[in-house]
């Protein structure tokens, strides 16, 4: 989690309190920041990932003004009545660009100091080292709207980027900018290069990289120009919206930006409130303090969100800068957080029965010492893992898959939907090994289910593979036969073709009628794939089904 540096003397004129540190002490962890220290003046507190509206003192003390009582419900923020243009022409590499300005910003150098900080914890944190996110600010007065957003010739264009005298082109700061050397791996491989530029052609800043020395911001900025790319636009728009409102807490109006381009025109930043619902019972029954509605009311106002009753429900209005606020849940925690937790009573609740191990997983115990006792090796691998593996390297059709959204490794970027690829990829780093090669993994794969809460569902499944001259589909039937039998199964197999198996060597496994996995020999490309010069073969089981049945059976 990032930490921030905020001077409490700022802090306190922002807030309109004098602050001691028992005070902030008390306050910070009711907003989920921890104080780290005090130096020079200075306090230091680690915020959380999900409330980057506090990744600086304008933040805080917006939050702080609200426990304190000084201001309660919905900030809100002056519009100022002039409406800036911006084009988007940028490169489709990173196609989204947000525009903000703020006019009127009382600015010195703490001020501006607060605003490189808010910049470059965003770019660590929700920027992924700026790869996704990255943002300028730019002295408005400097600049010629409307603005735009270009794809540019990296030889042609020249400009004096930050901290530097001499005008460099843009290939030319990727190779001596401090900057230029450490993000330059974000934009090098492409033929143009991201710009901003007005209408007279003044460069603004080259994204994801470095700010024009002609545009920064200092202690007399008054009117203020943001731009935020992105590879993400959701992410981008919020991280805007932060940008903006942070600003403006220096006394400044929002001007808001109309952006034409990509095939449509957007007003930026959104600063609309998101409307959620609170049911005053679920308080109760998740945090065991019983509030009447108007107090659970006041305690949202407190948390800078507007709350008003409706029958036995809140309806809350919650400010577009956090991110943080999907569900009830959430909204509860916030109640709590105003409450205090060092206000909640401790109380034993005998449970209802003893704990004991899930059922899923003493029979998973006993699958695992079954196929160790049929002469198999047990490997263990991450959920986590690629589509390259998972089918490109199978011959499999791609399935609805759950992805990580900006990987940092592609090798990890997304959750398996069986567990049969993994296998091969262990049979591969295993080739010098003695043949033959008995191994199985029991674990977890995820499948999207748009039916459930959260659109996904597990399943506990067995894969086991069975590699060695000589091995036939005949190899893996016997294993499976013999595993059956251990929990006085029978089974039958109906024919099935599989890209990732030899057609006509492949079958659908039923066990009392229900199809509970696939079992066959490996195609030839597959092994190929995998480097393998010994065949194959392998049967992927769906544990929980098979649970399911056993119990029916005994039931009987």
């Amino acid at each position: 989690m990032p930490v921030i540096e905020v001077a409490v003397w700022d802090l306190e004129r922002l807030s309109g309190k004098a602050l001691t540190r028992s005070e902030l002490e008390d306050l910070l962890p009711r907003l989920k920041c921890e104080v780290e220290g005090y130096e020079g003046g200075y306090v230091y507190y680690e915020a959380t990932h999900d409330r980057p509206d506090l990744f600086s003192a304008e933040g805080l003390a917006r939050a702080l003004r609200g426990l304190l009582g000084v201001e309660l419900g919905l900030p809100r923020f002056e519009i100022a009545d002039a409406r800036l243009k911006g084009v988007n022409e940028g490169p489709d590499y990173r196609p989204y660009v947000f525009f903000a300005a703020v006019y009127g910003a009382r600015l010195d150098d703490e001020a501006v100091k607060q605003i490189m900080q808010l910049q470059e914890k965003f770019h660590v944190t929700y920027g992924r080292n700026r790869s996704k996110v990255s943002i300028g600010v730019y002295d408005l007065s400097k600049v010629k709207p409307p603005i735009k957003y270009v794809a540019a010739d990296p030889d042609s264009v020249r400009f004096v980027p930050l901290d530097f005298a001499e005008p460099l082109s843009l290939r030319e700061i990727l190779r001596k900018h401090p900057k230029g050397i450490e993000y330059g791996h974000l934009i090098s491989d492409y033929e143009k290069y991201p710009l901003l530029i007005d209408s007279e052609g003044t460069v603004l800043s080259m994204p994801p990289i470095i700010n024009s020395e002609d545009t920064r911001v200092t202690e007399d900025t008054r009117d203020l120009f943001i731009d935020v790319t992105a590879t993400d636009p959701r992410t981008g728009l919020k991280v805007l919206t932060i940008i903006a409102t942070s600003i403006a807490e220096r006394g400044g109006k929002i001007g808001i930006v109309e952006i034409e381009g990509r095939g449509g025109s957007l007003a930026t930043p959104v600063l609309d409130p998101e409307r959620h619902m609170l049911n005053v019972d679920l308080v109760e029954r998740l945090a065991g303090i019983s509030l009447p509605p108007e107090e659970v009311v006041d305690l949202l106002r407190r948390m800078r969100m507007d709350a008003r009753l409706l029958d036995n429900a809140v309806e809350v209005l919650v400010p577009a800068y956090r991110v943080d606020v999907l569900h009830p849940v959430d909204l509860v925690e916030e109640v709590v957080m105003a409450y205090g937790y060092e206000r909640l009573a401790p109380v034993f609740t005998p449970p209802p029965h003893p704990g004991r191990e899930d059922p899923l997983e003493v029979f998973t115990r006993t699958v695992r010492e079954t196929m160790v006792g049929l002469g198999f090796q047990e490997v263990n691998n991450y959920m986590l893992t690629s589509k390259e593996v998972l089918y490109t390297k199978m011959r499999a059709e791609e399935i609805p898959t759950v992805e990580v959204e900006n990987p940092r490794q592609e090798t990890y970027s997304c959750l398996r939907t069986w567990i049969t690829p993994q296998l091969m990829e262990v049979l591969s780093r295993s080739k010098h090994a003695d043949y033959p090669q008995r191994i199985f993994e029991v674990g977890d794969v995820v499948l999207i289910d748009e039916s459930s809460e959260n659109m996904t569902r597990e399943e506990r499944r067995l894969a086991f593979a069975v590699a060695g001259r000589g091995v036939t589909l005949t190899d893996a039937l016997a294993v499976l036969k013999a595993f059956l039998a251990t929990f006085g199964l029978s089974y039958s197999l109906v024919p099935t073709r599989h890209p990732s198996l030899i057609e006509g060597r492949a079958a659908r496994i039923l066990v009392n009628g229900t199809d509970v996995g696939i079992i066959g020999e490996v195609h030839p490309e597959v092994l190929s794939n995998h480097e393998l010069t010994v065949p194959v073969a392998v049967s992927e089981i769906n544990i929980d089904e098979l649970r399911k049945i056993i119990l029916s059976q005994n039931e009987q």
